[in-house]
């Protein structure tokens, strides 16, 4: 039997229409993680009228019309919820725990722009140990 992998990056892609938002979900993840990395890419133009917001979610639900449920990841202990950009890439170690099994990732896109824009961010997690991740030596 294969075992757990120790750590991936999950990748999130897709548009958010002008003056709309857009949730953006994972797959299932059946193993307790933490966060390690959050990154965003945000092309020019943007001009820092589109924001990201990353979850943790119990559900695979993906509304429009308001935040999803869970965990907002940037709220635990800093000033602003969200980030944003314009013609840059940001990269940020961020650590949140999900002890429990099966959980969602999201991202929730808010465009105020007239325009369309590309979402295009990435979350890498990190599993907690489980029996056969074991080291041998």
């Amino acid at each position: 039997m294969p075992k757990q992998p120790l750590k991936q990056t999950i990748s999130f892609f897709g548009t958010c229409t002008a003056s709309s938002n857009l949730t953006l979900v994972s797959k299932k993840i059946t193993t307790p993680f933490k966060t390690s990395v959050l990154r965003a890419s945000f092309a020019p133009g943007v001009e820092r009228l589109m924001t990201l917001k990353f979850f943790i979610s119990p559900d695979a639900e993906a509304p429009t019309e308001a935040e999803p449920n869970g965990v907002n990841i940037l709220a635990s202990t800093g000033q602003a919820r969200y980030i944003t950009g314009d013609d840059e890439f940001k990269e940020f170690p961020h650590e949140l725990l999900h002890e429990v099994s099966n959980g969602y990732l999201k991202v929730y896109a808010e465009n105020a722009d007239v325009f369309d824009h590309t979402v295009d961010a990435q979350v890498t997690i990190e599993f907690f140990p489980i029996d056969d991740n074991e080291q041998t030596n």
